[in-house]
């Protein structure tokens, strides 16, 4: 089992995109999570949303809030019971090969995602400077690996933490934008489907942005490392609950700006300058330069979480000693897969996608993967030979089959759609 790094460790913060231990010292550790959750990839997912389907999956937004608390409970859960991140779960519940069939996927779409914030960011840096995103996606993945494996990533992300409020700024412009307050209630409190072109790839991305696959991997592994026990879990599942309603409401403000002021104009956005004039109701000319600043700041507080997520994965499936805390010399095997990550995804924007295509894509092909990672997570998470005593409640039973349920339903209709071009 990976020891707890001594530098940039991880602890008690939940959720798909996160930040370090030490810096839940100086906020709640839920409130910090859902701050540092707002990655490159999911803000331009909900602005996307918002553009091309309009205040129509508001519901969906709501709806994911439980979905996401009992991702969250459910591995830690796993976690704290085991002692053991989930591969190394599954690998000893199900055997190695089981356990690859399982990890390998969640790497592969990781490793997109990786590559899709990566052209995030570095699009950020081109809203400030001017030069070609291109250009900055190799400067950036530099800086990104050597804090990670030479340098220390605890002063940087502290200084960044203090940005990420950023975000909040699309709340204040929900109320400036004044939209339809009351279709937005109904859109929000009931659930609709429209068989209109981008609809369900839109409900599939904006599940896979909230849910985000390689949660299931990660949050057992930072439980374990956070040394959390079963008797600490109820304190930190109501941190984790309100986190994570935090940060769904940015989320879903996000997408109700997004809605009142891009709806209606064309297809969607197609690129990141196009995204920022979301803010432009509240900031004007300033648009564009806050924008910039949140998508890189979150940027470099997501990437390498993702990255070691990858490493710490890959290394519990092999067998391998890992940990941020260990010298390159002692654990060179995890050091090599956590540079490949970051290279691996620093490979796939230089393909020359469009960089918010890429984004949005990245975020519907983890939606893919929601339905049979949550049917393995409801497995482990009622097997009384992994959780002993410690199984699913009713309701966190009834939210992950709903779940399933829902998720399988949109990649279908999705597949559907993309298929028959409506």
């Amino acid at each position: 089992m990976a020891e707890v790094p001594s530098s940039v460790a991880v602890t008690r913060v939940h959720h798909h995109r996160r930040t370090w231990k030490q810096f839940v010292t100086v906020m709640g550790p839920g409130v910090v999570s859902g701050a540092a959750d707002n990655d490159p990839s999911g803000v331009i997912t909900y602005i996307q949303v918002g553009a091309t389907t309009g205040f129509s999956l508001l519901w969906l937004m709501l709806l994911s809030t439980p979905m996401l608390y009992y991702l969250e409970e459910m591995s830690t859960r796993v976690g704290a019971v085991t002692k053991r991140g989930m591969s190394r779960v599954l690998r000893a519940r199900y055997g190695p090969a089981a356990a690859a069939l399982i990890v390998l996927p969640l790497v592969a779409t990781n490793a997109l995602t990786i590559g899709a914030d990566l052209a995030g960011t570095a699009s950020g840096a081109q809203l400030l400077t001017g030069i070609s995103w291109a250009w900055w996606i190799v400067p950036i993945t530099v800086v990104i690996g050597y804090t990670l494996v030479f340098a220390s990533y605890r002063t940087l992300s502290r200084f960044l933490l203090i940005l990420t409020p950023l975000f909040l700024l699309y709340v204040i412009t929900g109320f400036i934008v004044h939209p339809n307050w009351h279709q937005v209630l109904r859109a929000t409190v009931v659930p609709s489907a429209q068989f209109m072109p981008k609809f369900f790839e839109a409900a599939l991305g904006l599940l896979g942005a909230t849910l985000t696959p390689y949660m299931f991997l990660w949050q057992t592994t930072e439980t374990v490392e956070a040394r959390l026990t079963v008797r600490e879990l109820r304190t930190e599942n109501v941190d984790v609950a309100v986190g994570m309603t935090y940060a769904n409401l940015v989320f879903y403000f996000i997408i109700l700006v997004a809605a009142a002021t891009l709806y209606g104009r064309g297809a969607g956005i197609e690129t990141v300058t196009q995204a920022a004039t979301a803010l432009a109701p509240l900031a004007g000319s300033a648009a564009a330069a806050l924008f910039a600043v949140g998508i890189v700041v979150s940027g470099f507080l997501s990437v390498p979480v993702m990255a070691a997520c990858s490493a710490y994965a890959l290394a519990e499936m092999l067998g391998w000693r890992g940990g941020l805390d260990r010298k390159v010399g002692q654990a060179r095997g995890f050091y090599v897969l956590l540079t490949a990550s970051l290279l691996v995804g620093a490979a796939t924007p230089l393909l020359r996608i469009s960089p918010v295509a890429l984004m949005f894509w990245s975020q519907v092909v983890n939606g893919f993967l929601l339905a049979p990672l949550f049917i393995v997570l409801l497995m482990v998470a009622n097997d009384p030979r992994v959780v002993r005593a410690h199984r699913n409640g009713l309701t966190a039973n009834l939210v992950g089959w709903g779940t399933v349920l829902l998720t399988l339903g949109l990649a279908v209709l999705t597949v559907r759609q993309l298929v028959l071009g409506g």
